[in-house]
C-alpha cells in the first residue's frame, strides 16, 4: 500500500483537547436537534479523520472514545458503537486517500460503514437484550398510535386552529395511519439519510482537508452527476410491487413495503439527478440570478409538486438528455 499521497500532508500540532471536544459537539447536535442533527452526524468523524490521516492513529481513538463517553451513561451498546463507526470512517478516508479513490466510491464505503453499523446495533440489541427488546419498542410506539388523541400538543393545536371535533378527527386518522405505516419504510428512509450523511461527510472533509493539504479526490461538477439508464429499474419495480393487486394475503404487505422503500430510495436518487439537469439548464440557457431564485421559492413553496417534478426531470434525462452529457 502506497503513503506517497500522505507525505505532503501538512502536519501541523492538533490540539488533542479541541478535537475531542468538536467531536462531542458534533454528537451532540447529531442527537439532540433534529434537521440541523444530519450536519453533525456528517461532522462527527472529521477530526478523528485528520488525526488518523496525519499518523496519529492512536490519538484518533483516544478523541473517538473520550468523545463518546458521555453515551455510556446512558446506553453502553450505543457509544461502543459509535466509537467503531468513527474510527471506521475515519480509517475508510485514510485508505480512500492513500488509494487516490474516486469519491463516489468513498462515499459508497462510508454509506457501507453506516449501514453496517446500525445492523451492528440491531444485532448486538437482539443478543444482549432479547426480541423482548424490538417487541417492547413496537408495543409502546403502537400505544402511542392508539393514544393519540391524549396528546396535549394535539389538543393545544386544535385549540390554536379552532378545528372543530369533526376536522380534528379526520386530521388524527390520518395521522395514525401515517405513523402505522412508518416502521415499513424506515429501512428506505434510514437509506436516504445516511446517504445525505454520506455526501455532506465527504464534501465537509474535502474543504477541511484542503485546508491541511490532504488531496482527497474531490467530486465532479454537479451539472454532470449522471446515472446509468438501468437504473430506472429500481423505481419500475417499486411501482409494479406497489400496484400489484391485493390478493387478502401477508405476502400483499411485504410487497407494498419492498415497492415503497425501492421507491423512495430511487426516487430520491433521480431527485437529485432532476436537481442537476435543472442547475444545468439554468446554465445552457444563461439563466439570470432573479430568475433562478423566483424558480426557487416557486418550489419552495409548491415542495409537493416539485418531489414530482425533480424525479420526472431526472428520468426523463435518461433519454433526453437536456444537459448534452457524453455517455456510453
Amino acid at each position: 500500500m502506497s503513503f506517497d499521497n500522505l507525505s505532503g500532508v501538512k502536519k501541523e500540532k492538533f490540539n488533542l483537547v479541541l478535537f475531542i471536544l468538536l467531536t462531542f459537539m458534533a454528537l451532540l447536535v447529531a442527537m439532540l436537534i433534529p434537521g440541523v442533527g444530519l450536519i453533525g452526524a456528517a461532522l462527527l468523524p472529521v477530526p478523528v479523520s485528520l488525526l488518523i490521516i496525519s499518523g496519529r492513529v492512536r490519538d484518533g481513538v483516544i478523541c473517538a472514545a473520550a468523545a463518546c463517553l458521555v453515551l455510556f451513561l446512558f446506553n453502553y451498546v450505543l457509544a461502543s458503537v459509535a466509537i467503531i463507526f468513527i474510527i471506521s470512517i475515519a480509517f475508510s478516508q485514510r485508505h480512500a486517500i492513500e488509494e487516490k479513490q474516486p469519491a463516489g466510491k468513498t462515499v459508497l464505503m462510508i454509506l457501507f460503514i453506516f449501514l453496517g453499523g446500525a445492523c451492528l446495533l440491531a444485532l448486538l440489541y437482539l443478543l444482549i437484550y432479547g426480541p423482548v427488546f424490538f417487541t417492547g419498542m413496537a408495543d409502546t410506539y403502537n400505544g402511542y398510535i392508539e393514544e393519540i388523541y391524549n396528546d396535549p400538543l394535539i389538543s393545544e393545536y386544535a385549540r390554536i386552529m379552532a378545528i372543530d371535533s369533526t376536522q380534528l378527527n379526520a386530521a388524527i386518522s390520518q395521522t395514525q395511519a401515517m405513523l402505522r405505516f412508518m416502521p415499513g419504510i424506515l429501512p428506505g428512509l434510514l437509506i436516504v439519510s445516511f446517504s445525505i450523511i454520506s455526501l455532506a461527510n465527504y464534501l465537509f472533509s474535502t474543504m477541511i482537508f484542503k485546508r491541511y493539504q490532504i488531496k482527497i479526490k474531490p467530486f465532479i461538477p454537479f451539472i454532470k452527476w449522471d446515472l446509468s439508464w438501468y437504473f430506472v429499474w429500481g423505481i419500475i419495480v417499486g411501482i409494479v410491487l406497489v400496484l400489484i393487486p391485493e390478493t387478502g394475503g401477508a405476502i400483499d404487505i411485504a410487497t407494498d413495503m419492498i415497492g415503497y422503500n425501492l421507491i423512495i430510495i430511487f426516487g430520491t436518487i433521480y431527485a437529485v439527478l432532476g436537481g442537476a439537469v435543472l442547475w444545468g439548464l439554468f446554465k445552457r440557457f444563461k439563466t439570470g440570478l432573479m430568475m433562478k431564485v423566483i424558480i426557487g421559492i416557486f418550489l419552495l413553496f409548491f415542495f409537493g409538486f416539485a418531489l414530482i417534478i425533480f424525479p420526472a426531470l431526472g428520468l426523463i434525462d435518461i433519454w433526453a438528455n437536456f444537459r448534452r452529457l457524453k455517455r456510453n
